[in-house]
C-alpha cells in the first residue's frame, strides 16, 4: 500500500500522539533520504527507567546513525519515566502507545510494516521484548542493552541482539547475583536469557564463540527458524551502559564502557540482516 505523500520533516523532531486522551511525547528522526514513494524501515528506541527521550537519542546515537542508514527512529518517553512490564498484548497505555506510534507514522509516512524493529536499554530493553512478542506489532528483530528477559508469552521467532557488561551493577550479568534494579532478589543471567531466546527462536543449543574485540565475547546462536539468529556480545568488565555510546555517563554510578564496539552500529547491521520471515509480517 503506497505510503502518504506530506512533506517530511527531518532530522531528530519532538512529535506528540494522544493516546486514549493523555497527551503523549516523543522523538522522531526522519533520514535525509525519505521519499513516499519508497517504504521505509522504522525502529522503537525505548529509554531506562528515570530516562527520557532526549537522553536516549543523545546516550545511544542510534535516531542520528539510523537516519543516516535510512531508518525513521521514534523515540517515546515514557509515563513518569518507566515503563509498565504487563505481558505481552496487555491492552496497557504504554502498549496501547506502541500500536498508536505505528498507525500514526504509517499514515505520515511511506514506513514499511513488514520492517518494525525495537530497541531499548535497562527496563527500555524490557519493554522492547514486549513490543517484540505481541504479535499485534509486527516486530522483525530486537536489540536489547543490559537487560534481555524473556517475557511471555511470545509466539516468536523473533531475531535477538543483545548486550550485557559483566561488571553491570544494576542488572546483574551472572545468574543468581543480585543487583539495584531489584534489591535483594537473584536474576537469571544473561547468557541463561539468551539461551531461552534461542529455544523460542529454535535454534541450536550450542553457540558459537568469537572474541571481536577486546574484552568482547560474541556468541552466535544459528540454525533456528524462519532465518531468525540470536546473539550476545558479552561486554568484560562493562558496567550498565550502551557499548560505544557517544556520551560518558557516571563510572561510579554505571561502570565502565567500553569503545571497542558500537551498539548502535551492530544493531543497524543485524536490523539489515533480517528481514522478516513471512509470519510476522506486518499488513
Amino acid at each position: 500500500m503506497p505510503g502518504p505523500t506530506g512533506t517530511a520533516e527531518f532530522g531528530d523532531v519532538a512529535q506528540t500522539i494522544t493516546v486514549d486522551g493523555t497527551l503523549r511525547t516523543y522523538r522522531l528522526a526522519v533520514p535525509t533520504t525519505y521519499r513516499p514513494e519508497r517504504p521505509t524501515p522504522l525502529i522503537l528506541l525505548f529509554h531506562g527507567s528515570g530516562s527520557n527521550a532526549v537522553q536516549q537519542s543523545a546516550y545511544s546515537g542510534l535516531p542520528a546513525a539510523g537516519a543516516a542508514a535510512g531508518y525513521l527512529v521514534a523515540t517515546p518517553d515514557a509515563l513518569g519515566g518507566d515503563w509498565d512490564l504487563a505481558a505481552p498484548g496487555t491492552p496497557t497505555a504504554d502498549q496501547r502507545l506502541v500500536a498508536a506510534l505505528e498507525r500514526d507514522l504509517g499514515s505520515r509516512y511511506s514506513v514499511d510494516r513488514s520492517r518494525i524493529y525495537a530497541a531499548g536499554i535497562s527496563l527500555g530493553s524490557e519493554f522492547a521484548t514486549i513490543a517484540a512478542c505481541d504479535p499485534a506489532d509486527h516486530i522483525a528483530a530486537v536489540g536489547l542493552v543490559a537487560a534481555e528477559y524473556l517475557l511471555r508469552p511470545c509466539p516468536g521467532p523473533v531475531p535477538v541482539l543483545a548486550f550485557h557488561g559483566t561488571a553491570d551493577s544494576i542488572v546483574p550479568y551472572a545468574t543468581g547475583a543480585t543487583g539495584r534494579s531489584v534489591p535483594g532478589l537473584p536474576v537469571v543471567g544473561a547468557l541463561q536469557n539468551l539461551e531461552a531466546w534461542a529455544r523460542l527462536d529454535r535454534c541450536r543449543p550450542t553457540p558459537a564463540v568469537s572474541t571481536p574485540a577486546r574484552a568482547v565475547v560474541r556468541r552466535v546462536w544459528s540454525g533456528c527458524a524462519a532465518g531468525s539468529s540470536v546473539e550476545l556480545y558479552t561486554v568484560v568488565g562493562g558496567g550498565h551502559t550502551w557499548p560505544g555510546s557517544p556520551v560518558v555517563l557516571s563510572a561510579a554510578a554505571f561502570g565502565a564502557t567500553t569503545e571497542a564496539i558500537s551498539a548502535t552500529q551492530l544493531m543497524l547491521a543485524f536490523f539489515d540482516a533480517h528481514p522478516p520471515h513471512p509470519g510476522r509480517q506486518g499488513a
